[in-house]
């Protein structure tokens, strides 16, 4: 397994250098989670590949499938995705007929939906979805994938407290 380089730190030196030092040996955990990311993504977008689908795609669509007519500024907090992120994908799923803006409950509002041929394509998806799934499943072992999703809930339950 290879080593990942960390960024230096931007401690302030306060106690004698003991707590820069101590930053530096430990390893960087936005690169380490990166890293892991990319690694799962690349088996789900092999994977969703073979519909013509990329792991972000196919996420924009089960979320409009399962929560539209929505709008955009809902749909992207719900995904926890920047607006401007959201507004690009969404020009792509768009463009391929996939999802459909119109209007909202309002003059004021706009609304995401899932069209007929996006429904096909989340349906034409979803066994190559599977397939990743179970294959990361398979590289990752049953026991740390459950471990790894309990982890994942708990720090984001923790992290999320900071910023309510």
């Amino acid at each position: 397994m290879r080593t990942l380089s960390t960024p230096q730190t931007h401690a302030v030196d306060t106690a004698g250098g003991s707590a820069k030092a101590k930053a530096r040996s430990l390893p960087c955990t936005v690169t380490k989670l990166h890293h892991f990311s990319r690694l799962v993504t690349q088996h789900y977008d092999a994977e969703l590949s073979k519909v013509g689908l990329k792991t972000t795609q196919y996420w924009l669509l089960t979320e409009v499938l399962a929560h539209g007519p929505v709008r955009p500024g809902d749909l992207a907090k719900a995904m926890s995705l920047a607006p401007s992120t959201l507004t690009r994908n969404l020009r792509t799923l768009i463009s391929t007929g996939w999802l459909d803006l119109g209007p909202g409950i309002d003059e004021r509002t706009r609304s995401v939906r899932i069209t007929t041929s996006g429904s096909r394509k989340c349906a034409e998806g979803l066994p190559h979805w599977t397939t990743a799934q179970d294959r990361v499943h398979q590289l990752i072992g049953s026991r740390k994938v459950s471990a790894l999703h309990a982890l994942v809930e708990d720090c984001l339950a923790s992290m999320s407290a900071t910023h309510d």
